[in-house]
């Protein structure tokens, strides 16, 4: 059985691991986050995506300004970004702490004199970027071996959601993430049943929406299809894909939708697709069926943000099964490394 398959398989293990981890390491990250105003959060590939959903929990959760922060513009730009993160907390998330743009676009910032505060989120013990940071919260029992990244993404999301519920004291978040770590195995098993039927259907290209605290989320769903099972794909909000990539969906598409109030606006949207031909399945908490659009969610409803985990596990097993149908390899793809090193 492929790795990458297992990783998935482990996912809700090492997030109970992870909340014990948070727990323990609690008075650290509250020492860290004491007295800071904004915050900047700075990844590559799939931990750029995470960036974008922690700025925004960040954001929404706090009202505190977040900004999401590519690392290799970062580096090219370093002069540019001197006053967007001069004064801010500074979060470099990597899944192994070593990505050179990461580590570069660090020193780039210290190379401008910027007066920041430095934490980095990774998966891995002992770390150049840990090293170079005040504060570092490490997983290791996260860590993805296999190049594309699952159990790792879903983990970096998650502690931004308890941390951020947990300060904000959001106890209708909390007890939504406590669920989940409690039904990880259903969630897997019922994302697993999906994309098995999935992967019989004919689409080639997968379209992936989400808003608020899920778009980044949604980003990373999208390239878990172009890594695993090497298909385009693309991610947008809700409602923008009207505004143009409307006219790309059709009989050969499959697109995830990750609900808010499953509102008429969004039911509409879901008419809409079917009738391009698309394949449609929609995570909601209302389990209404429309149109003919396939619709999940769990046993009891979720706030919007705790919705981001099973969603994104759902997305990652519908690309792995998808690859058995294309070839592709879901542990190495061709042309891709685990870790970038310029």
């Amino acid at each position: 059985m492929a790795i990458t398959y297992n990783e998935m398989l482990d996912t809700f293990s090492a997030l109970r691991k992870t909340e014990a981890y948070l727990e323990e390491m609690w008075e650290g990250i509250e020492s860290f986050l004491r007295g800071k105003s904004r915050f900047v959060f700075v990844g590559c590939g799939s931990s750029y995506s995470i960036a974008k959903s922690m700025a925004a929990i960040c954001g929404m959760g706090t009202g505190k300004p977040a900004a999401a922060m590519a690392a290799g513009d970062v580096l090219l730009h370093a002069a540019r970004y001197r006053k967007a993160v001069d004064d801010a907390a500074v979060v470099f998330i990597s899944r192994s702490g070593r990505t050179s743009e990461l580590l570069k676009a660090l020193e780039a910032l210290k190379s401008q004199d910027c007066r920041m505060s430095v934490a980095s989120v990774v998966c891995a013990d002992d770390t150049p970027l840990g090293e170079k940071s005040d504060f570092v919260l490490s997983t290791p029992w996260a860590f993805d071996e296999s190049v594309c990244q699952t159990r790792c993404v879903t983990n970096f999301f998650f502690i931004a959601a308890y941390v951020a519920a947990k300060i904000t004291d959001d106890q209708a978040a909390m007890e939504d993430l406590q669920y989940l770590l409690a039904a990880g195995g259903e969630c897997i098993r019922q994302a697993e049943l999906l994309a098995m039927e999935l992967s019989k259907q004919p689409w080639t290209h997968a379209v992936v929406l989400a808003d608020a605290e899920l778009e980044g989320l949604a980003e990373e769903g999208s390239l878990v299809f172009k890594e695993v099972c090497q298909l385009p794909s693309n991610y947008y909000h809700i409602l923008d894909v009207r505004h143009g990539p409307m006219v790309l969906i059709g009989k050969e598409t499959l697109v995830l939708v990750a609900l808010g109030t499953s509102g008429e606006l969004e039911l509409d949207l879901l008419r809409d697709l079917k009738e391009k031909g698309a394949q449609v399945v929609a995570f909601s908490n209302a389990l209404v069926q429309y149109e003919g659009a396939i619709v999940i969610g769990t046993e009891r409803p979720l706030a919007h943000i705790a919705k981001g985990i099973p969603f994104i596990i759902l997305c990652q097993m519908a690309a792995y099964y998808k690859s058995k149908e294309t070839g592709a390899d879901p542990d190495k793809p061709v042309g891709l490394d685990p870790w970038i090193s310029l």
